[in-house]
């Protein structure tokens, strides 16, 4: 008799491929922002930099992650 199979959360077949988020035609990454009593999800580019909205306020990943 063979055992039964149960699954895994660390079997690699199961995983799903980590997704690329593009914002202005470039490539994002979420970072956490701590900033003068802020916490929070933030955007950020390869090159470093924080990507902005209109009011040059950091943009929250929530906004981008649609």
């Amino acid at each position: 008799m063979s055992k039964a199979k149960t699954a895994s959360k660390n079997n690699p077949v199961g995983r799903e491929k980590a997704k690329e988020f593009v914002y202005n035609g470039q490539k994002v990454k979420p970072v956490r922002l701590i900033s003068l009593g802020r916490n929070f999800m933030a955007v950020q580019y390869e090159n470093g930099q924080l990507a902005l909205d209109a009011q040059k306020n950091p943009l929250p990943w929530s906004k981008i992650k649609t």
